[in-house]
């Protein structure tokens, strides 16, 4: 305590300034630290935004009731030399008739071949299984696809999905090509029972006109 009423009012001054200088150093740190981290921020979003983004799925055909490997570019821009693998490997349950191929070695050739180009909203699909697909026990239910793929600034970050076949079952029943002709009986059961004697409707008899009679008149007839 001695030493600091010993100083002057210049010493204490100069203490002052590089005091504040100090805290101006720490603050213009912090303010480009956080700079740096918006700016990055902003040319990660904007990179992005400007990537393309190859989604890898299996949907149910509304039309067919079978089921379809997706490969779709949803992005913005084109991706290029896309490589997808998948775990456990792609397997297909339908049974080849003589001269047709078999699907699951068409799977796993698709995916293994990269696709060199995909435009932006370009959708590949691939016939994969029927409708019967759930009632083959032995088939894996879920599969994991990796996707890797180049954007117009190099490589883009590895995308996974997953693929869970017992949720699109259900999917496949709702959207089961018989579904319109189904509602449309239901539909017609109701009405049908509408229709039933407590719910007829009661109309009166009908009455028909009395017949007209005519008459021919004959010359020197009197009434």
């Amino acid at each position: 305590m001695d030493h600091l009423r010993a100083l002057t009012t210049d010493q204490w001054t100069i203490i002052v300034a590089v005091v504040a200088a100090l805290i101006a150093a720490w603050q213009a740190s912090i303010a480009r630290m956080a700079a740096r981290e918006q700016l990055a921020l902003s040319k990660r979003i904007h990179r992005e935004q400007n990537e393309p983004y190859v989604i890898v799925d299996i949907q149910p055909d509304a039309n067919h009731g079978s089921l379809l490997l997706v490969i779709e570019n949803t992005g913005p821009t084109v991706a290029r030399n896309v490589r997808i693998s998948c775990n456990p490997p792609l397997e297909s349950g339908w049974e080849p008739r003589p001269g047709e191929p078999d699907l699951t070695q068409v799977m796993q050739e698709i995916l293994a071949r990269p696709i060199p180009i995909l435009p932006p909203r370009r959708r590949l699909t691939f016939l994969l299984d029927n409708q019967e697909r759930s009632q083959n026990a032995h088939l894996p239910r879920v599969y994991t696809f990796t996707v890797d793929a180049n954007g117009p600034e190099g490589k883009v970050e590895t995308a996974q999905y997953t693929a869970d076949l017992d949720a699109v079952k259900w999917v496949m029943l709702e959207d089961r090509p018989t579904k319109h002709l189904e509602d449309k009986l239901v539909k017609i059961e109701k009405a049908v029972h509408a229709l039933g004697p407590g719910n007829r409707r009661s109309f009166p008899p009908r009455t028909l006109p009395a017949p007209v009679r005519q008459q021919r008149s004959v010359s020197g007839d009197t009434e």
